[in-house]
């Protein structure tokens, strides 16, 4: 098995729009829905944002991908946290806690998201996705990573924790679309 890491292309817009929805668990699906245009569907619109607009956190330049043997298995999106004053606008208010928690500690690297496809899960692609990270965020000069996860999330947690992670702060979980999930998301840390 061969297991190299690049650097997104233009062309991998919907590996982007797929792995950072699978992090996310659907919200930024629910976030594109309501972006689409006249002739679009929802992961068309998703396409369009994550090429076109480098102010979101996940256009495909923040975006690095995972392959085994040639093949897409995963990816890690993610970048510097930079200082500002107030959270993002324009986003619906199920996703405010979660945009609070991630510009909550500037100066840091903060992933956006990782996310491995389901046949290539237990092989411990997050791991290495999460080593790569580190190396950006050093090279980046950053004083260490972040993340934010859902509580229920138990198996992701417990993984960040064992790379070091910390738990630092928590915002509740906000249901958009009638959906049901779990009562917080918490924003871990590692500092360099």
């Amino acid at each position: 098995m061969i297991i190299s890491i690049r650097q997104a292309e233009k062309n991998d817009a919907l590996h982007v729009a797929a792995l950072i929805d699978i992090a996310g668990h659907g919200i930024e699906s629910e976030f594109w829905s309501s972006n689409i245009d006249a002739d679009q569907s929802a992961i068309g619109a998703a396409r369009r944002l994550i090429i076109s607009d480098e102010s979101l956190p996940y256009h495909f330049s923040k975006a690095h991908l995972l392959e085994v043997d040639g093949t897409v298995a995963a990816g890690v999106i993610g970048g510097m946290v930079p200082e500002i004053k107030e959270v993002h606008s324009g986003f619906p208010s199920y996703f405010a806690p979660l945009l609070e928690l991630e510009s909550f500690v500037s100066g840091f690297w903060a992933v956006i998201g990782v996310a491995v496809y389901q046949e290539f899960r237990g092989q411990g692609l997050a791991r290495l996705l999460l080593d790569h990270a580190e190396i950006l965020a050093r090279r980046a000069k950053a004083i260490g990573l972040s993340i934010v996860v859902e509580d229920s999330n138990s198996t992701a947690i417990a993984l960040y924790r064992r790379c070091g992670f910390l738990d630092c702060e928590i915002r509740p979980w906000i249901s958009f679309n009638g959906r049901t999930g779990p009562k917080n998301w918490v924003l871990l840390t590692k500092p360099f």
